[in-house]
């Protein structure tokens, strides 16, 4: 991602936001004059709902833009200079998070979901080596891999795990790929 390119997505979160908050807060406004307007001034009170109601889901339009476009920045590590990229991609390095992720690994590597997969039979060591690493308090996991290991766990459009599509190499390079996020903490 260019310098350029990083640039023009900082100001794109930034507008998006802005473009949330005053939608959201306009809506308050809208919907608030409504209810007053019930009291003082009936014919007003519909108008200013629907607009209020409009507002709000236009400001729910631009957050999910936002995330959208938080979400597909994640993906390529220099969009990590943008704070909103990073700490989105770091809450999935925390421990709570990385605990849930060892579950589903566990999980997927004794059950196999929905029919046994000869694959993921394969690589259930692997996947049972992850789930060890995850729960590893003296490990860090950067936060580019932790943003892999859910989607590799939850994401069916991504994953090499839940597409049966999906190569059993694939499914280990993926799994290399987040085990070598782990570090040494400290």
């Amino acid at each position: 991602m260019s310098a350029r390119a990083l640039q023009e997505a900082r100001a794109q979160l930034v507008a998006l936001r802005n473009d949330e908050l005053e939608r959201v807060a306009l809506s308050a406004g809208a919907v608030a004059a409504s209810l007053a307007a019930t009291v003082f001034y009936q014919p007003l009170a519909l108008p200013l709902l629907v607009g209020g109601l409009t507002l709000g889901a236009l400001g729910v339009g631009s957050m999910w833009r936002r995330w959208d476009l938080v979400d597909r920045l994640a993906d390529d590590r220099e969009a990590y200079v943008i704070p909103t990229v990073r700490s989105y991609a770091a809450r999935d390095a925390r421990m709570d998070r990385r605990l849930e992720y060892a579950s589903m690994a566990r999980s997927w590597a004794r059950h196999p979901d929905p029919a046994p997969d000869s694959r993921i039979a394969q690589v259930a060591e692997q996947l049972e080596g992850l789930a060890c690493e995850l729960e590893a308090a003296d490990l860090d996991l950067d936060p580019e891999s932790a943003l892999a290991c859910r989607r590799l766990l939850t994401d069916p459009t991504v994953s090499p795990l839940l597409d049966e599509a999906a190569s059993r190499d694939d499914l280990e390079r993926c799994i290399a790929r987040i085990r070598a996020g782990f570090e040494p903490r400290g």
